[in-house]
């Protein structure tokens, strides 16, 4: 009894398998024939060739021209009249290229700098209180700011690393 069941359930979502891969069956026959008429241009018909250009009618052969004896001529060579040649310009010297202008960078803003208010206070790597703590710096120890997310300072430790302690856990020196 309980394979019966079975067996008509499994019919039954077969069934179901069976209708929707007809359905995207008839849905690909529908695109690959829409694509194929593309190709064949609107409302199936042939695109239309267009001939190959017509090539270039080729020049009749020329039969070659028998040379002539060499028999020394009397007569003066006559050479071509002369082209006039246009004037030549003098060289323009070489310009020094523009110097531009160096304008002095700016001097850096004054970094802030804080100090540690609480006797331990941990530096962590991420501005999150379940982050990994990456140092742990005595009151009165002093840091520079970086920057600030939300409630979390972003400092350059003694260290030269960077890290985020809260804010609450320093103070901005004056």
């Amino acid at each position: 009894m309980l394979n019966r069941l079975r067996s008509k359930q499994l019919g039954q979502r077969m069934g179901k398998y069976k209708i929707i891969f007809r359905q995207f069956f008839i849905v690909g026959l529908a695109l690959s024939f829409a694509a194929c008429s593309m190709f064949e241009g609107l409302g199936g018909t042939k695109p239309k060739v267009e001939a190959p250009p017509p090539k270039p009618a080729e020049a009749p052969a020329v039969a070659p021209k028998p040379e002539a004896p060499l028999i020394p001529s009397t007569t003066p060579a006559v050479s071509a009249p002369k082209q006039a040649q246009p004037p030549r310009t003098p060289p323009v010297p070489p310009t020094e290229p523009e110097k531009e202008e160096v304008k002095p960078t700016p001097p850096p803003a004054p970094a802030e700098v804080y100090v540690i208010t609480l006797k331990n206070s941990n530096v962590r790597a991420e501005a999150d209180p379940k982050s990994k703590i990456i140092t742990t710096l005595k009151k009165g120890t002093k840091v520079e700011k970086i920057g600030q997310s939300g409630n979390w300072v972003n400092v350059k430790l003694p260290s030269g690393e960077s890290g985020h302690i809260f804010h609450e856990l320093v103070k901005e020196v004056e």
